[in-house]
């Protein structure tokens, strides 16, 4: 007999404590188990439910996603004799909801080894768990259709009546889609029952009158080349379709994708998204592969030497040399001179002097920035000519940009152009329609699409580039309201063609990343004397000229929708530049650092103070972007009365500590430049304008801008629509200020 092992007696104060710890464990094992089998039942349609999910966070989460939908309904009834658009969306959204249930249903049907236990609520799941997802795209566009439509006035006439119509068909397709499948088996069975009478197609009907109900119907009991092999139309349907936009939008982003529109763009990706990897899930699950673990790894060695964001140049196409650039100083030599070209009135001897400091925040930033500089020029043709600089950061740059290049191209067609001589053509609704094109398609299809496909090559293809796509629609937008190519021509050469004419100068603010510093482009000479611890961009490319475009898009990269550009000079890589908002989204920095040299010209060298300087009144024009509640905003002292949010988070402290720290000292950083710039020039010097949220229509930020959101923005600079900005009244004020110098030229 064998000789038992001792076993180790339980002393007796454990008995009570084993005695309770026995059911815990088993109800935690328990949950453990339960939980375990809902994600082996979930874990076939993984990829339809999340991508389901992630198109509806993105049409409600984020503000833009239902603009999208209003610009999408405001150009469909704008012309409505073109039907690219609604074609695309349609058909989108026909194989993101439909394919999100297919290819769900598919995944169940398919043999795997994960055992399920033979439960009733496993069939269940089964069963509907597709169903319901494909429903809840569908129902989740007729919501969002129905909520874009709520800013107009009117949802029976124009854009408000196309949402409506569509989020109409939306429901009555998804009721349609409900019934599709809940009796697509016995409708197969009648209708297909009476081919069987008929030679050709005898196996046709045999084979859907054997289908089985849904009560009977097995899961798990197909191998993967049965279920593939009777989902191929769908599959080739669908990656038919990616394909065919890949290749459209790898060879011209800026042309077809626009056609195309940006939520069906999204749309088409996440189906074709759901196609492809199912099926490749479907092969990893089967296998015992780790598909996507090693489309991860792969991307992450790729990564070494795929880098295709390198910046774009025009090789040897820099006319002017770093060093004959004019530094600040003698640029503001300059504009004294023009100044003393004109009459003085009588009765005042001020010389106004204007800088803008424009904040970032993608085309809401842009098209802000363009309205009001472009409204006070309009109002005040003598703006321009007192207008030294401009300081831009992100969309603020791209809005700063098109106002200087609009009035480059305004002096060149009027060569007799000056403070409002010549013909005089108005700059704001140019600028508004060149700004209210749609450049969130663009930049969608190439992220999704050739750009999402380098991660996973290993080589370099610069075509790809999404950020490439962005610059290219910049300038096929300016191209054609503009008649020109001045955006696709030099940086500097926006000044070389104005040599007669007064053109304020442009900084736009870029971010070096392994340094921190900013990283400037400009058309004059940055030094340390007039700017502390910056890098200039045109000494770095030196003879190689930055498109216009690239240099705009050099301070808008913000993160993940627009790449970091990698800086390379003789095919060597220097570092990556990133949006200028990580250092500080104002642009007030530079445009302190202005105002402290207008401060030294002011004392000659001899301790004497300089007659002329000494009568320069500098106003500082900053334009928000971010739209406050006023309850956060003090208009008398511009700033914050409270923080909004700001209270300590009680989990994770050691963690979230550092994280949060590094954010909020970007929009602290911000704040104290435009701070010590008020400080610098006086509250009545300094111009605040900015945005009030809206209870009629949430500003988005990303890269389209819808009409009625536009409109909002037009009312909010005509009209004070909220206590935190006083956007006509910083009009009247610039008025005032330019009614101290006449308009006359002098003889």
């Amino acid at each position: 007999m064998a000789k038992q092992s001792p076993t180790c007696p339980t002393p007796a104060w454990l008995k009570p404590v084993a005695r309770f710890l026995h059911p815990v464990a088993r109800s935690l094992t328990f949950l453990w188990r339960w939980i375990r089998n809902i994600g082996l039942v979930i874990k076939p349609c993984r990829l339809s439910l999340l991508l389901v999910a992630a198109g509806l966070a993105f049409l409600f989460v984020s503000d833009q996603g239902l603009d999208t939908l209003r610009d999408f309904a405001e150009r469909r009834a704008a012309k409505p004799q073109v039907w690219n658009q609604t074609l695309f969306f349609l058909l989108g959204g026909f194989l993101w909801a439909f394919g999100s249930w297919y290819w769900a249903r598919l995944m169940y049907y398919v043999r795997l080894d994960d055992s399920l236990p033979k439960k009733p609520w496993v069939h269940w799941t089964q069963t509907w768990l597709p169903r319901f997802i494909g429903l809840s795209a569908i129902l989740g566009l007729a919501w969002a259709f129905y909520c874009a439509a709520a800013p107009y006035p009117d949802t029976f006439q124009g854009p408000g009546r196309v949402l409506m119509v569509f989020a109409l068909l939306s429901l009555v397709g998804a009721v349609v889609f409900f019934v599709f499948t809940i009796t697509r088996r016995e409708l197969a069975k009648r209708f297909t029952k009476p081919l069987a009478h008929y030679h050709l197609t005898a196996e046709l009907g045999r084979s859907f009158g054997k289908v089985k109900t849904a009560k009977n119907q097995k899961y798990g009991n197909q191998n993967v080349c049965e279920a593939m092999c009777a989902s191929w139309p769908m599959l080739v349907l669908t990656l038919g379709m990616a394909v065919a936009l890949f290749v459209f939008f790898a060879v011209s982003p800026e042309r077809f994708a626009p056609a195309v529109g940006s939520t069906p763009i999204l749309l088409l990706a996440a189906a074709g998204w759901i196609a492809f990897g199912s099926a490749v899930d479907l092969f990893g699950m089967r296998t015992r592969f780790p598909v996507f673990t090693t489309l991860l790894i792969l991307a992450f060695v790729f990564s070494f030497w795929n880098d295709n964001h390198a910046v774009r140049v025009l090789k040897n196409a820099q006319t002017q040399e770093w060093k004959d650039r004019p530094l600040v100083v003698e640029a503001l030599k300059a504009w004294q001179q023009r100044q003393q070209m004109r009459l003085l009135p009588k009765i005042d001897d001020k010389y106004p002097l204007f800088i803008v400091a424009a904040e970032g925040g993608g085309i809401r930033a842009a098209y802000w920035t363009a309205m009001v500089l472009g409204t006070i020029q309009d109002r005040s043709p003598c703006f321009a000519d007192q207008l030294f600089a401009l300081s831009g950061v992100s969309g603020g740059s791209l809005g700063s940009t098109v106002f200087t290049a609009l009035l480059a191209d305004q002096q060149y067609r009027s060569p007799n152009f000056r403070c409002g001589g010549g013909d005089a053509q108005p700059l704001t609704r140019k600028a508004q329609k060149i700004l209210g094109e749609d450049f969130l398609a663009p930049a969608i299809a190439a992220t999704l699409y050739p750009d999402l496909v380098q991660r996973f090559w290993p080589f370099a293809i610069p075509h790809f580039d999404r950020a490439r796509a962005l610059e290219l629609s910049w300038e096929q937008v300016w191209r054609r309201h503009a008649g020109n190519n001045r955006f696709a021509e030099p940086f500097d050469k926006l000044w070389q063609d104005q040599p007669d004419h007064w053109l304020p100068a442009l900084f736009l603010n870029s971010t070096w990343v392994e340094t921190g510093k900013r990283l400037i482009v400009s058309n004059l000479r940055l030094t340390a004397d007039d700017f502390s611890d910056v890098e200039d961009a045109q000494l770095f490319f030196g003879k190689d000229a930055l498109p216009l475009s690239t240099a705009v898009h050099l301070s808008a990269r913000f993160t993940f929708v627009s790449p970091a550009g990698t800086l390379t000079k003789d095919g060597k890589v220097y570092g990556r530049a990133v949006d200028g908002g990580y250092f500080e989204n104002s642009g007030a920095t530079t445009a302190l650092e202005i105002l402290k040299t207008i401060s030294q010209l002011r004392v000659r060298p001899n301790g004497v103070a300089d007659p002329f300087w000494s009568n320069v009144e500098p106003i500082v024009i900053h334009i928000s972007n971010d739209p406050v509640n006023p309850e956060y905003v003090d208009l008398q002292l511009g700033t914050r009365k409270k923080d909004k949010g700001s209270k300590p988070t009680a989990c994770c402290n050691e963690a979230w500590s550092p994280v949060r720290t590094l954010l909020a000292t970007r929009g602290a950083r911000g704040t104290y430049a435009h701070e010590t710039a008020r400080w610098h020039v006086g509250p009545s010097h300094f111009l605040k304008f900015g945005l009030c949220e809206s209870d009629a229509v949430k500003i988005p930020l990303g890269w389209v801008l819808s009409e009625v959101v536009r409109s909002e923005m037009s009312k909010q600079l005509e009209k004070q629509r909220c206590s935190a900005f006083d956007n006509p009244g910083n009009i009247k004020a610039v008025e005032t200020f330019l009614a101290k110098r006449t308009a006359r030229s002098a003889p």
